[in-house]
């Protein structure tokens, strides 16, 4: 019941204009709904919300395998660009924190949210000019 609470309202807050906003807490509880409701998500290890200088961060660390690397960034990018959209928070960048089981060091990305969320939310760009211009791709 709690997860159909939570995906109904995500729907309506993305279908009317007058968003409602969440806080970290609620925001939380979204990110863990996500990763536990789709089949294709990868393993979510944590999560967090923070300042970094001047940009307000939020991130999310998974563990996936390397063959499903494409597919596990996509997934989070999305998800790290639906939740912003609804946080009282005003997020300006994502980072992702993927882990390859016992497979050396993990592998970091970021993207500024207002471009991604080009890609993810509003549909403007087509996801390889996401990966040209929005993601940063480097070793932690």
């Amino acid at each position: 019941m709690k997860k159909k609470l939570i995906l109904i309202t995500l729907l309506f807050s993305f279908v009317f204009s007058d968003t409602p906003k969440f806080g970290d807490e609620q925001l939380a509880i979204m990110i863990k709904e996500y990763f536990q409701s789709s089949l294709e998500a990868p393993d979510l290890m944590g999560y967090q919300f923070y300042l970094s200088k001047y940009e307000q961060v939020i991130q999310i660390e998974i563990d996936t395998k390397p063959e499903d690397v494409n597919n596990a960034l996509l997934f989070s990018f999305k998800v790290m660009s639906q939740i912003a959209n609804v946080a009282k928070t005003q997020f300006t960048q994502s980072v992702l924190v993927m882990h390859f089981g016992d497979q050396g060091l993990p592998v970091v990305a970021s993207s500024f949210l207002d471009c991604s969320k080009q890609f993810f939310l509003d549909g403007k760009i087509k996801e390889d000019a996401w990966r040209k211009h929005c993601l940063i791709i480097g070793a932690e």
